[in-house]
């Protein structure tokens, strides 16, 4: 006789694309029941035979046939269950525990045959004469949790004898067929039903939770399991425990992801008509239920939003395809089961303990479970996970966070969520006070000039300070920034006085800096490139303006007094070498450095001698330069304007090192550098990542590196940096660091010997642990510590925060705040405006800005700045400036512009540049400028930054091809470096325009030095 075979239903195919495309395997639905009482075992066995009669799905095998991807369903006349009976008795309580669980995970991927059966598998486990406890498993496509409740409930039923008190049975392959039909279905009820859902298409969680690794591994389901505790349980469970579950849920993702809209799953049974309420199959389905969580909402504002969805959507149900949930495994879920009380049949209880059925695949499932037992109804909470995804400690923590918001959200439903506690008392102190116990003696009663006195006084004859040929002595460098300092005494510096300064880099300028800060005054650095009314800027409030002659052409008009260090030099050549007696103290400033300012005025960071001194003597203890009582060998190779080689310059003077000052046309040349670093050796390196990176690509690469330390800061620093650095000295000890001005150089640090990157599955490498008295918190919107993992601000408290900006007291209380965690009413902290994240290490990772700062080559450039300048060019009526990131994974800016009306064929992307020029350093000119007809929204009428083009795309040129094999060479060269097809590249085309810098320059430089075996330089 031939068998007749049917289609699975939809929710049979998706649990059946599940087992072969995620899982790999099949899977069962699994139910253990304790069963209390003097067992018949035979009767057992037959009442599990005529179960199997009674139901089709319990002879029901799945078939396929050449050629089709999808099997189908035969009901067999008959198919006995499996049977396996074990005896536990002998065992102890614990080795029976373990056997339980193990069997119960066997039994999930049992390998039986579903072509052939038994579909109904049962494993029976003695313990006593009285008490027993019974697996049960059926193929996942052939039962949920609803399904194995009622199967229990007519074992029971059977084995008592009261057979025919049951309903009838229910034929699961016409549901499958009308399941199927109804999603095809024309009618009116079915159009509005896939309208629905069609308005309500899974919305997954974008961002990564906590701890979440990112893996293309398959999916590997794990699962922890606690119990919500008596008080907990009895609050639930009196209210409406599944929305209320569901909405704590909802709110717990919203702060760990820091997404406000998405989806969750939400598991209905899938019997949303009466006829359905006793059949036994796969009935369930897993949709989405939207969340919206704002930080003003109330729990109370979440819980009725969840009501109404529910209620929808279960309204709905039968009218979503399950396919639509997706398997690529970035679901969480939510699933609540009520497993019922124990029911007595023939004076053996039989109780529900466990069930496991496979429904969906998801990366994080909470299954809320309701029991009742003796002493009353308890919930527990399991939450499942893919192990691929997360490590089980990460899971534990995601469990305390949610029963401690749970918990606050009952007793208070009118909290705000955003203000719902998630930490424990011991977490918060972890993150507060533990991972900020950096307290450190440092000389805090001196000046940073004093301690570079009292080594000068030790080793007066070692070299101080080099530049090329340049040197001075300790001896001499202190005594001719003495005499230039009792000059700019007279001249009206001291305390807190600011002194301008703009040298080209030499040996000189760390007499003038050291001459400054003898005075009492603070220097201010200054680049000669500027715009001069940003140099007018920056000399406001100044008592004096230190610079030289072939840069005075450049400098503002100035009141104060201008002095010319190579041709002054009578004025305090007779004055006396003896160290200044001014009244500085810690408090006063001891340097003012310029950033980029969101309302186009830069800001003045002031900092004062104990911000630095604290950092300098960190950073010796921190590289145990009292290990090297010669002093070790220091290089700086960026400007003054920027503090990222204080790191070197201060260190190195208190220490007894040598300081190397290097050029900027020699820092940007890898073969003079490394001409340099040959004949000079150095020790101590400080360098931008990118700056790095372009000197590493030419064949000086190894001659390149600093013998001891490597420290990289101002930039994100990637692993493959890190593994090339490695590769080519594995005796350079790399250092990350991190730190705004604000709070003086760096604030965090991070030894590279000490950590594993490859572990921590990071694409970058974090910035590290505070550094000496210092401070870090990553905070919410309400200045409250985030969870480990999870994204929040940057604050930085402690001895490296700054007297704030310049002259701009409003800009300083919006940036600098009263530190909340601190014992001292005065204690500050300053608000980075940088995202982070605690790992479980206590390691702070950095992840970008929150804002429209960013970071280029070691400069701060805020893009307001420049939208600022641009707006003010009478032909400009709107405009946008953005960082993107080229083909290297460099960051360009990019400004996009829309003319006036009158002013449309006026307007070229050189004229404006040529404008910004007059008012902006270089380093802040976007490196391209579109002209559009309007700027690209979003249907909220916002700009959409995301969809404006690539310059490549707008601004076509006239193609100028290569007209000899030198040019053909040149083109080949420029495209490897700029990763671009040499076919984009003309004999017109500007190597910047393209997206190239000054430190993709030197890569061009060196690479046509091989090719053409001739000497050619740079000039920017």
């Amino acid at each position: 006789m031939q068998e007749q075979g049917f289609w699975l239903s939809p929710q049979q195919k998706f649990i059946w694309t599940i087992e072969q495309e995620a899982l790999r395997h099949s899977t069962r639905a699994v139910c253990l029941l304790s069963l209390d009482g003097a067992l018949d075992t035979d009767r057992l066995r037959n009442s599990l035979r005529d179960l199997v009669r009674r139901h089709d799905i319990l002879r029901t095998v799945f078939r396929r046939q050449t050629g089709m991807k999808i099997p189908f369903q035969v009901v067999l006349d008959s198919c006995d269950p499996g049977w396996t009976h074990d005896d536990l008795s002998p065992l102890t309580e614990a080795a029976r525990e373990s056997r339980l669980q193990d069997l119960f995970d066997a039994e999930q991927n049992l390998d039986s045959s579903s072509e052939t059966g038994p579909i109904l598998n049962a494993h029976l486990l003695s313990l006593s004469q009285d008490g027993s406890y019974l697996i049960l498993s059926v193929p996942s496509q052939s039962a949920d949790v609803r399904s194995l409740q009622i199967l229990v409930r007519e074992l029971g039923t059977i084995y008592a004898g009261q057979q025919n008190s049951l309903p009838e049975s229910f034929r699961y392959v016409q549901f499958a067929q009308w399941q199927a039909d109804l999603l095809e279905s024309d009618e009116e009820d079915a159009r509005h039903g896939r309208d629905f859902w069609a308005k309500r298409q899974f919305a997954p969680i974008a961002a990564s939770l906590p701890s979440e690794k990112k893996t293309e591994q398959p999916f590997q389901p794990a699962v922890l399991a606690i119990s919500a505790g008596n008080d907990l349980s009895r609050t639930i469970l009196s209210a409406d425990p599944a929305a209320h579950l569901l909405s704590a849920w909802q709110i717990l993702l919203a702060r760990l992801s820091g997404q406000n809209l998405f989806s969750v799953g939400f598991h209905a049974d899938g019997r949303e008509y009466e006829e359905l309420e006793n059949g036994v199959g796969c009935f369930a389905r897993t949709f989405p239920v939207r969340a919206q969580v704002e930080t003003t909402f109330r729990f109370s504002d979440v819980l009725g939003q969840s009501v109404q969805s529910i209620r929808d959507s279960i309204a709905l149900q039968e009218y979503f395809a399950p396919e639509a949930i997706g398997i690529d495994g970035e679901l969480v879920s939510f699933s609540y089961q009520d497993l019922g009380a124990k029911q007595t049949f023939d004076g053996v209880g039989f109780t529900v303990e466990r069930v496991h059925v496979v429904s969906e695949r998801y990366k994080l499932r909470l299954i809320a479970v309701r029991r009742e037992s003796d002493s009353g109804a308890e919930l527990e909470l399991e939450f499942h996970y893919d192990s691929a995804h997360f490590d089980p400690p990460a899971i534990e923590r995601i469990a305390r966070y949610y029963v401690n918001l749970l918990t606050a959200a009952l007793a208070n439903p009118a909290t705000a969520v955003s203000r719902l506690p998630l930490l424990s008392e011991a977490e918060r102190h972890q993150l507060l006070i533990e991972w900020n116990q950096t307290a450190a003696e440092y000389p805090k009663t001196q000046c940073l000039h004093e301690l570079f006195e009292q080594q000068a006084a030790k080793t007066p004859e070692r070299l101080a300070v080099r530049c090329g040929e340049q040197a001075f002595s300790y001896r001499t460098l202190n005594e001719a920034a003495n005499q230039l300092a009792h000059y700019l005494h007279k001249c009206g510096v001291g305390p807190d006085r600011p002194v301008g300064l703009c040298l080209d880099r030499s040996a000189d300028t760390m007499v003038a800096v050291l001459a400054i800060l003898k005075a009492g005054g603070a220097y201010v650095p200054l680049n000669a490139d500027n715009p001069p009314a940003r140099l007018k800027q920056q000399l406001e409030g100044a008592a004096a303006l230190i610079t030289e002659s072939k840069l005075a052409a450049q400098m503002p008009q100035f009141a104060g007094t201008t002095i010319l260090l190579d041709r002054d030099q009578k004025r305090w050549a007779a004055g006396p070498k003896s160290n200044p007696v001014i009244n500085t103290n810690p408090e006063n400033l001891v340097y003012v450095i310029y950033t980029s300012g969101s309302t186009g005025v830069p800001k003045g960071v002031a900092v004062r001698h104990r911000n630095l001194v604290n950092y300098a003597h960190f950073i010796t203890r921190k590289l145990e330069l009292d290990k090297y009582p010669e002093g070790l060998q220091f290089a700086t190779v960026s400007t003054l304007g920027a503090d990222l080689g204080n790191t070197c310059i201060y260190p190195s003077l208190i220490s007894g090192g040598t300081l190397h000052i290097v050029s900027y046309a020699m820092a940007t040349d890898p073969r003079g550098f490394a001409d340099y670093v040959a004949k000079y050796p150095i020790d101590v390196l400080k360098i931008v990542p990118s700056h790095l990176q372009a000197l590493l690509q030419s064949d000086e690469a190894q001659k390149l590196l600093p013998r001891k330390y490597l420290i990289t800061g101002g930039e994100t620093l990637i692993p493959k940096l890190v593994e090339k650095i490695t590769s080519l000295n594995p005796h350079c000890e790399v250092i990350n660091h991190y730190g705004p001005t604000e709070t003086t150089v760096g604030s965090l640090t991070l030894k590279l010997k000490d950590y594993d990157s490859e572990k921590a599955g990071l694409t970058s490498i974090p910035i590290g642990r505070p550094i000496a008295n210092t401070q870090v918190y990553v905070l919410d919107q309400n200045l409250e510590p985030v969870p480990v993992g999870v994204i929040g601000e940057l604050y930085i408290a402690g001895a490296g925060v700054t007297a704030g900006y310049l002259g701009q007291a409003e800009k300083t209380a919006e940036r600098f705040l009263k530190d909340p965690f601190s014992m001292n009413p005065e204690a500050r902290m300053y608000r980075t405006g940088d995202l982070a994240r605690y790992g479980e290490d206590g390691n702070i990772e950095f992840l970008g800005r929150g804002d429209d700062q960013v970071k280029i080559r070691g400069f701060r450039i805020e893009l307001g700045e420049i939208e600022s300048v641009l707006a003010s060019h009478a032909a400009v009526k709107q405009v946008v400036v953005l960082a993107r990131e080229d083909e290297r994974g460099d960051k360009r800016l990019l400004a996009y512009v829309v003319p006036s009306r009158s002013q449309v064929a006026e307007v070229h992307g050189e004229d404006l540049r040529s404008y910004l020029k007059q008012q902006l350093p270089d380093y802040m000119v976007p490196q391209a400028l579109v002209v559009l007809p309007k700027l690209p929204l979003t249907p909220n009428g916002k700009i959409d930054r995301k969809t404006l083009p690539e310059p490549e795309q707008v601004q076509a040129k006239t193609y100028v091809a290569p007209r000899n094999a030198t040019e053909q060479k040149i083109t080949e060269i420029w495209a490897e470096v700029l990763r671009r097809d040499k076919s984009q590249i003309g004999m017109e085309d500007n190597f910047f325009d393209l997206g190239g810098h000054s430190l993709l320059a030197t890569q061009v430089i060196s690479r046509v030095r091989q090719q053409f075996l001739t000497e050619i330089s740079m000039r920017v």
